[in-house]
């Protein structure tokens, strides 16, 4: 009898011990396989109310400097917006895979009297394992400043990224993709000019630039639509300019990759 009991004893030990350690256990997805050569090719599309183009272009990672990989951009006829951010910057990753970090700046060149605008992202967080779908994962705020004929013109930005989620499977240039995870970049921007005793308005405070991407398991980014639309107030006679207004549509969508992970 003693003996059965000791028996007895050391299986629920086991099962107990059992228990725990599956729930210690914390899933590592890969969405972005972060490795020297890995390299991914676009079709990309952009539209606008003046002109539709279209390209491809082959996205490398060919640098490594500790935990922190950059990447080449060769682009056939059209550019991607995204994949063009990620050239300008580096990737890296903490705590394993559970959080995805991008550091660098997109750039946004206007077709109009404008400068180009440099927004930094320093720091984005890309992916977090340990927030949930509609979590913020990432916040940013601050001013730029240009001149418009001796006039110095400020523009507050804000910058989010947001966690949106996860997808069972996503279909791509007709390949099934599955354990998708979703995300969104917005950026907003206001501009006001002081001319003679007050600020005048030349751009309501408005998301400017959306970029959502999809990231599949074990293969990176597959997809990226982004979203650019900028309406301006009416220009003050006294800037002696025309701002247009912008709005334009790009996606990138995955044709083919090559990894040194692949499974």
């Amino acid at each position: 009898m003693k003996k059965i009991l000791l028996l007895a004893v050391f299986i629920l030990a086991t099962l107990s011990c059992s228990e725990e350690d599956d729930s210690s256990l914390v899933s590592d997805v890969n969405y972005f396989p972060l490795e020297i050569e890995n390299s991914w090719t676009y079709s990309n599309q952009s539209y606008s109310n003046t002109e539709n183009s279209q390209g491809t272009e082959t996205l490398t990672i060919n640098n490594q400097d500790g935990n922190r990989f950059s990447f080449t951009q060769i682009v056939n006829s059209q550019p991607g917006l995204f994949t063009s951010v990620l050239a300008s910057g580096e990737v890296y990753k903490q705590n394993g895979n559970q959080k995805i970090i991008y550091d660098g700046n997109l750039s946004l060149a206007l077709d109009n009297n404008l400068q180009n605008f440099e927004f930094p992202l320093d720091d984005i967080i890309l992916y977090d394992a340990n927030l949930s779908q509609g979590d913020v994962m990432f916040s940013n705020a601050g001013e730029l400043q240009q001149n418009i004929n001796g006039f110095p013109v400020d523009f507050e930005y804000e910058i989010n990224s947001t966690h949106k989620g996860f997808l069972i499977s996503e279909v791509i240039n007709d390949v099934t993709y599955e354990d998708i995870f979703v995300s969104e970049i917005n950026i907003s921007l206001s501009a006001s000019v002081f001319l003679v005793i007050s600020n005048f308005s030349i751009l309501q405070k408005q998301d400017i630039i959306k970029i959502t991407n999809y990231y599949a398991k074990d293969i990176g980014l597959i997809y990226s639509k982004a979203d650019t639309e900028i309406i301006f107030e009416d220009i003050p006679e006294q800037l002696n300019t025309e701002i247009s207004d912008v709005n334009t549509t790009s996606t990138q969508n995955l044709m083919s990759y090559s990894l040194s992970t692949n499974l």
